[in-house]
């Protein structure tokens, strides 16, 4: 987050974009935009103030977009928070007295040393810098702000930027674009102010675990060392998954291991240790290691067959995550405890009101979910098929020093748990529904949910107060999200309960979706009148 956040003050709010990040939302299924993500954790109390005035407290005024970046390209953006600097910042940008300075990489050297491209009524300056080992950089600066303005007129003047095969560039590890600096005259000073975003390191070292790397950097800091560092052919690398915790790597080979990436992780990230497993729908393997603290295990010759010799896994670890901890292992199932594409939603309990409310976790599994609630100060029942998890689950509690007496954690299936509490007449502040997508209890009975989902809805609808929420999360990639929200509405109506709100949420910045691909997680908060 501080890497993020250039400066805030009680007007601006200027950020460092990474490259692969929307200004906006394109649609309401799909991952959040820079602007309604800042909008929410700004909101929910989140983001500190940082820059020249520290002592200027966050406030929950709306973010005006009042420029934006491509997806794919990174660096300096300026978010209006008041409406002086709404207004200022405006007329600044019609007047053209707004300077904005680019940088690119391209595989051709411009013709001309320093020109102005005009097309349309799109103008840019462009400026040949230097060589930069095999390609040439070049600075831009738009003189007016069109779309896609510095991509077209790079290509329609015989220098198309690398990475942009939209528009003619030759293929690389991200976009090769970045807003380097912005200046303007702040509106409450009226000083001319200047805002810089480093160049980013893919620049130098044209690597797909470089570019993935850094994207991250930029997201996380130490309230948070657990994420996903690659997303499959998102980060450029097809069939292949890698989650860091705290510095443990696990690579999720989707097809195939990939020779030399393993070796290139332990240069690229310098990892506490590497683990494998072999990820597909069909097959899912114990995680192994392959580096330990740093050092390789001996690897087998090509005429050996996998799996390799068995090594010491290590014990359970620390991670964090929005300053809450979480225990890990890799060597107690074919799970790690906690699953990171939760992250907004385990935020967004932590910063609920819920002192002295009440939270019922169903499929608790480790009780991630029921830790950020009880530290927002909720009562918990966690229930959940298995003892194994639920005592896992004690240990968060203690591990963030929450007493687990305190709260429930009930063992067995969750449908029968939910007809018992119905009976006896219970209701939560709060119901969480995380269920598998395939699932089958000790006595036969099966759970599809595509099949069985809306069941599920209409009998937790039951226990939810009047005025309380209920939260329903699927992963399941066959399921659209229109129709995840419809067997919502279809229970609501069923059960005779009214959702005054109804709120989508999906997966997190750092579980990268490709291109013409839509996100598997789907979430739905909704308020029940």
């Amino acid at each position: 987050m501080n890497a993020l956040i250039l400066f805030e003050d009680e007007h601006l709010l200027v950020v460092h974009k990474p490259s692969g990040i929307n200004t906006h939302k394109p649609d309401r299924f799909a991952t959040d935009g820079i602007h309604e993500w800042l909008t929410k954790i700004r909101g929910r109390g989140i983001l500190a103030p940082t820059g020249r005035d520290k002592n200027v407290a966050p406030t929950t005024n709306a973010l005006s977009i009042l420029h934006r970046l491509d997806k794919d390209t990174s660096g300096v953006m300026v978010f209006g928070k008041t409406t002086k600097a709404n207004q200022s910042l405006a007329k600044q940008f019609e007047t053209h007295a707004v300077t904005k300075n680019y940088l690119l990489l391209s595989a051709t050297k411009p013709t001309r040393s320093k020109f102005r491209a005009k097309s349309h009524d799109a103008i840019t300056e462009f400026e040949f810098v230097e060589p930069h080992d095999r390609y040439f950089l070049v600075r831009a600066q738009p003189i007016t702000g069109k779309t896609h303005q510095i991509r077209r007129q790079a290509e329609e003047n015989g220098f198309p930027v690398l990475g942009d095969t939209e528009y003619g560039g030759p293929p690389a590890p991200r976009l090769m674009l970045h807003a380097h600096s912005i200046s303007f005259t702040h509106p409450a000073t009226g000083e001319r102010v200047t805002f810089e975003a480093s160049v980013p390191r893919a620049f130098d070292t044209m690597d797909a675990l470089v570019a993935a790397q850094e994207f991250r950097e930029l997201l996380f800091d130490g309230q948070t060392n657990a994420y996903r560092l690659v997303s499959d052919a998102a980060d450029g690398l097809p069939d292949v998954v890698v989650d860091s915790y705290a510095g443990h790597l696990l690579v999720q080979w989707q097809r195939e291991a990939v020779p030399g990436l393993v070796e290139r992780l332990r240069e690229v990230c310098e990892p506490v240790a590497v683990f494998e497993q072999l990820v597909t729908r069909t097959t899912r393997t114990v995680p192994q290691p392959v580096i330990m603290e740093g050092r390789a295990p001996s690897r087998p010759s090509e005429s050996e067959s996998r799996p390799r010799r068995s090594v010491a896994l290590p014990q359970r670890f620390q991670i964090n995550e929005n300053g809450l901890k979480f225990l890990i292992s890799f060597g107690e199932g074919l799970s790690t405890g906690i699953f990171l594409d939760q992250r907004e939603n385990r935020r967004r309990l932590l910063t609920l009101k819920l002192a002295g409310k009440t939270v019922l976790n169903c499929f608790a599994y480790t009780c991630a979910f029921s830790v950020a609630a009880a530290k927002a100060g909720a009562t918990v029942t966690s229930v959940d098929l298995s003892k194994h998890y639920l005592d896992w689950g004690r240990e968060n509690f203690r591990v963030n020093e929450i007493d687990p007496a305190g709260h429930d954690f009930v063992f067995g299936d969750v449908f029968e748990w939910l007809r018992r509490f119905g009976k006896r007449g219970e209701t939560w502040d709060v119901v969480m529904l995380d269920p598998p997508t395939f699932s089958t209890t000790k006595k036969g009975r099966s759970f599809r949910a595509e099949r069985d989902y809306e069941e599920l809805e209409a009998a937790a609808m039951s226990l939810v107060k009047p005025g309380g929420m209920l939260f329903c999360s699927t992963n399941q990639r066959t399921l659209a999200a229109d129709e995840f929200e419809a067997m919502l509405r279809r229970a609501a109506k069923g059960a005779g309960r009214v959702m005054e709100t109804l709120e989508f949420e999906t997966l997190p910045f750092d579980f990268r979706v490709a291109a013409g691909e839509r996100s598997y997680l789907k979430t739905l908060w909704t308020r029940l009148a």
